[in-house]
């Protein structure tokens, strides 16, 4: 029974220090998320919220968000519009989006829409989330 014992304590003491060493090694992701902000949005809005409590509830990742009228809040382990709420028209241009300085430090660049809201097209090396109810 002793040799049983100490097998399992050399075991969990390999195992944990597997453990330990993956996840002290392992670098965090940084995910910049753009979210539509247009009146396409309003009947979405819930699942836009939805979707980024679902984004940010990965491991390893750090997250930015903006809109694509304004920046909401830099680097955080979670997502939060905060006060943000859908107005006007869709800035579709993008300008301002790709000027900001968490493009260049992202490693994922994602943008939450709904099917017709924003022109894409000039989004290259995005992922883009549609958002339909």
């Amino acid at each position: 029974m002793k040799p049983l014992l100490w097998f399992m304590a050399l075991l969990g003491v390999v195992f944990g220090g597997l453990v330990a060493y993956t996840t002290l090694t392992r670098e965090t992701v940084r995910v910049f998320v753009v979210v539509d902000s247009s009146f396409a949005m309003t009947e979405h809005w819930d699942l836009t919220e939805a979707e980024l409590d679902r984004l940010d509830d990965e491991s390893f990742r750090e997250f930015a968000l903006a809109t694509e009228k304004r920046s909401v809040h830099p680097w955080q382990p979670t997502l939060d519009l905060g006060a943000t709420t859908p107005f006007g028209p869709c800035n579709d241009d993008f300008d301002r989006v790709k000027d900001y300085m968490e493009v260049a430090e992202a490693d994922e660049l994602l943008l939450i829409t709904t099917e017709g809201g924003c022109d894409t097209s000039t989004l290259t090396n995005w992922e883009i989330i549609s958002i339909d109810g």
